[in-house]
Formats: structure tokens, C-alpha cells, sequence
């Protein structure tokens, strides 16, 4: 998923309680979340438990569920902001045309991996979860592929809409996605010692070459 992220809203059924929350009903859902995104980033999905959630944000079990009826439910909740934060992130590269120049894809990639560091958290949980829950997986597989698709178009319209022979942009769109993934987790996560100045213009570079390749 973007891998932009998924569709809670339509691929799986929302659990959370309706409630008309007030002002400190929405800040206290929103620590929760936060917090849950942490542990989650830190610990894993399955190590994570509702009491980890409520001790982090100093709350009461009792109000966990007053928000929340599961910590499947927290996870589909944070995917509903990173759905829309991904294929953004994702459509802005699809923005660029052949007169674009290497610097504004640089631009994009720093703003993908903010996109990354505000929901990276959410998407490896997902992807944890989703060993243990078929419906889980197959809701992760269409958006993964769904933000592949964006990133394909990106692709061909930087190439001016040239698709070379031989060359499935769907392949090229989930091996960009792929790539600043994962350099995304071994730089934020595991703390691979790179040089950041370097770190836009590098993922750039691939790019360019993909979108250029007789340059």
C-alpha cells in the first residue's frame, strides 16, 4: 500500500462506535490514535495490545471502547487519513510533465517521504496484520495496487506518454512504491547511517532514469 494505503471506508466494515464527539472527545481519540501509531511503528502490530494503547495515552480501558472496539478498529481508522495523505502524495508526481526538470522530482520525493513518516507507522502495521487476516491482505493487495496504478501514470507522463516496448508501467509503478519504501524503513526505522542531503536527489535520480532512459 503506497503503497498508498487502504480503503477502509468500502473494502472493510468500520467498527467503531458512531458517536457525536465534542472537542475533548476528539483530542482524546486522537491520542489514542497517535499513540497507537507509535507503538505500533516500534513494537508491531501484534505485540501492541489495547492496554500498551491506554496506558501510552493515559487513558482508562473503559474509554478505549467509549471511542474504539478493537485494536483492529484503531488500525482501520488510521488507515481512513493515510488513504487520502497516499494517493495525494502519490498524484502530485503524476502532476509533472516531460519539461519537468530533475530538481522537481526531488521536490516530490522529500514530500512522498513526509507522507511516509507521518503514516509509515500505519502501513507496516497493516502489513503485519494482515498475515493473520485474509480480508485484512486482500483490501492491502487492491490498494497497493491501486497506488502503483497513480505512480505508473507518473511515469508515462513524465515520458510524455511514451511506454517503451516490453515495459508494463504497472510493474514500474509497484517497484518505485516498492523502493521508497523500503528505503524508507531502513533510513527512519532501523537507522541505516546515510547522508541526508543526498537522500532526494538520489531517489530521484532512479526516477529520472526510468522516465528517461535513452538519456
Amino acid at each position: 500500500m503506497p503503497r498508498t494505503s487502504p480503503r477502509p471506508q468500502t473494502q472493510m466494515r468500520r467498527l467503531a462506535p458512531a458517536a457525536d464527539l465534542g472537542a475533548k472527545g476528539q483530542r482524546t481519540k486522537d491520542r489514542i490514535l497517535d499513540e497507537a501509531e507509535k507503538l505500533m511503528l516500534a513494537k508491531g502490530y501484534d505485540a501492541t495490545t489495547i492496554g500498551d494503547i491506554t496506558d501510552a495515552a493515559d487513558i482508562r480501558r473503559a474509554s478505549f471502547y467509549t471511542y474504539f472496539t478493537s485494536k483492529e478498529d484503531v488500525l482501520l481508522t488510521l488507515g481512513a487519513d493515510a488513504e487520502a495523505a497516499g494517493i495525494a502524495a502519490a498524484t502530485k508526481l503524476a502532476q509533472l510533465t516531460p519539461e519537468s526538470t530533475i530538481d522537481d522530482v526531488a521536490t516530490w520525493v522529500e514530500e512522498y517521504l513526509k507522507f511516509w513518516d507521518e503514516h509509515g507507522a500505519f502501513i507496516y502495521a497493516a502489513f503485519q496484520a494482515a498475515y493473520a487476516h485474509p480480508e485484512l491482505r486482500s483490501w492491502s493487495m487492491k490498494a497497493e495496487v491501486g497506488g502503483a496504478r497513480v505512480l505508473a501514470k507518473a511515469l508515462v507522463n513524465l515520458r510524455g506518454g511514451v511506454v517503451p516496448d516490453g515495459v508494463d508501467p504497472l510493474v514500474q509503478g509497484l517497484a518505485l512504491q516498492s523502493m521508497v519504501e523500503r528505503f524508507w524503513y531502513h533510513w527512519r526505522v532501523t537507522g541505516a547511517r546515510v547522508r541526508q542531503r543526498a537522500i532526494a536527489r538520489s531517489l530521484a535520480q532512479f526516477i529520472w532514469a526510468s522516465a528517461h532512459p535513452a538519456e
